[in-house]
C-alpha cells in the first residue's frame, strides 16, 4: 500500500506563534500506487480550474467547490483510507516540560508509577498545566531543549525549575504539591542528572511538532496496513526543507526490517503490547504536489479539514468530500481537550470497576513501598551530592 502525506501549521521549533496554535497532518492511504494510476485524471480535474496541479491555498473555496465532486468520484473508484492528526502546540510544550523534569528515570524524587503509568502521568501533567506551567515556563523550557550548547541548556533548565517552584502552592491537593516541590527542587539542585541537550541540529528538531506528529502519522498508517493485511510500500511526504533530514532519518530507524523480530514492550496500564517498529521495509520520499496526484488530493482534503477546525465555511460538495474522508479515516487528537476526553473515559471505567480486598491491599502496599524507595533514593542522592562537594 501507498501513503501520501501533507501538513499545515508548520512553524518549526517556534511553536508559540498565536496565529498557528495547531500543527495538522493528513494522509491519503491507498492499496495501489495512486500517483501512477490517477496522474492523468488529476490533470484533467486541475484543468477545470485552469491549473496544472491542485494547490488548495491558491484555488480557494469557490474553485475547490467546482472540482470537489470530481475528486469525490475519483476516490470512490480508487478505494482509499485516511488519517488525520491534530497537535495542539501548547499541549506539546506542556508535555515536554513534564517529560523534562518528571521522568522517573532521571528524577529520583518522582515515584516510578507516577511517570510510567500513563493515566497517573496525565493526571499530574494536567494539574501542573492549570497551575504551574505558565506560558513563560513553557517558553523557558522549550528554549532549554533547543539551546545551541549545553551550558545555556542547563542554565535555562534551572531557571525553569525555579519559575515553577514559585507556583507550586497553586496546586489544590497536598500530595501533588509535595511531589511537584520535591521533583522540581531535586531537578534545580541536580541539573547534571538530566538529559536536556543534544549536539546534532537534526536531533534537536525531534522536539518539534513536525516530528511528534510524524510518529502519530506512522501509527495511523501502520493501523491501516494491519487492517488490510498489506505491507507499506511507499510513503510520499510533501517536500520539506527544514525537517526533511529529520523525518528521513527517523523513518529509516523505525522502519528497519530487522525490527520484525523485536520483542514487544508491555507498558503498565496498557492492554496492548507496544512495538517500536512501524511500516517495516517501506520507502520514504519527499515530493511536491506538482509531481504527485496523491499529494494534490490530500492537500485539498487537509485544507478543508483545517477550515472546519477554524470555523470557516466550505461548500456543500466540499463538505461531502470531507465527510467521505472522515468516515473512511482515523483521527488522532493530541490536544488538551482531546486527551482529557480520553483520559476521563478511561478513569471513569477504572473507578467504576469492582475491586477485591486483595487488589486494594496490593495497591496500597505498592504505593507505600514505592514511596519508601523514593524517599530513600532522595536521601542517598543528597548524601552523595554533599560528599562530592566536601
Amino acid at each position: 500500500m501507498w501513503a501520501y502525506v501533507d501538513e499545515s501549521g508548520n512553524t518549526g521549533n517556534k511553536i508559540f506563534d498565536p496565529n498557528q496554535p495547531h500543527y495538522i497532518t493528513a494522509a491519503l492511504i491507498s492499496k495501489t500506487n495512486f500517483d501512477l494510476l490517477n496522474k492523468y485524471a488529476l490533470f484533467k480535474i486541475s484543468r477545470k480550474v485552469d491549473s496544472d496541479a491542485l494547490h488548495a491555498n491558491e484555488l480557494g473555496v469557490a474553485k475547490i467547490e467546482t472540482i470537489a465532486l470530481d475528486i469525490h468520484r475519483l476516490l470512490k473508484k480508487s478505494p482509499s483510507r485516511f488519517f488525520f492528526s491534530r497537535l495542539e502546540k501548547r499541549y506539546l510544550a506542556t508535555a515536554k516540560v513534564f517529560d523534562t523534569y518528571f521522568d522517573a528515570g532521571e528524577n529520583v524524587a518522582v515515584p516510578w508509577h507516577v511517570y510510567w503509568v500513563k493515566h497517573l502521568k496525565l493526571l499530574l501533567m494536567f494539574k501542573l498545566s492549570h497551575a504551574v506551567v505558565t506560558d513563560e515556563v513553557a517558553s523557558i523550557v522549550w528554549d532549554c531543549l533547543t539551546a545551541p550548547n549545553e551550558r545555556t541548556s542547563k542554565e535555562l533548565f534551572v531557571q525553569g525549575a525555579e519559575a515553577m517552584l514559585e507556583h507550586v502552592d497553586r496546586l489544590h491537593d497536598a500530595r501533588s504539591r509535595q511531589l511537584a516541590t520535591d521533583a522540581l527542587t531535586w531537578a534545580r539542585d541536580n541539573p547534571q542528572a538530566f538529559t536536556t541537550f543534544v549536539k546534532s541540529k537534526v536531533d534537536r528538531l525531534l522536539n518539534a511538532p513536525n516530528f511528534v506528529a510524524f510518529t502519530n502519522l506512522l501509527d495511523g498508517i501502520e493501523h491501516h496496513s494491519k487492517k488490510w493485511d498489506r505491507p507499506v510500500r511507499q510513503i510520499v511526504h510533501d517536500e520539506q526543507s527544514q525537517f526533511g533530514k529529520t523525518l528521513t532519518k527517523w523513518h529509516a530507524i523505525i522502519s528497519d526490517s530487522s525490527r520484525k523480530d523485536e520483542r514487544p514492550l508491555h507498558l503498565p496500564g496498557e492492554d496492548r503490547p507496544y512495538r517500536f517498529g512501524r511500516v517495516l521495509g517501506s520507502e520514504f520520499k519527499m515530493s511536491t504536489e506538482q509531481n504527485s496526484a496523491g499529494l494534490q488530493v490530500i492537500d485539498v482534503i487537509l485544507w478543508l479539514f483545517k477550515r472546519t477546525l477554524d470555523g470557516k465555511e466550505i461548500g456543500n460538495r466540499s463538505g461531502e468530500l470531507l465527510n467521505y474522508a472522515m468516515k473512511n479515516g482515523l483521527q488522532n487528537d493530541m490536544s488538551f481537550a482531546g486527551v482529557e476526553g480520553s483520559l476521563e473515559a478511561d478513569l471513569n471505567k477504572a473507578m467504576s470497576a469492582d475491586m477485591s480486598r486483595e487488589q486494594l491491599e496490593f495497591g496500597e502496599n505498592f504505593v507505600r513501598e514505592n514511596e519508601a524507595r523514593r524517599l530513600a533514593a532522595m536521601q542517598a542522592a543528597e548524601a552523595a551530592r554533599l560528599t562530592s562537594t566536601d
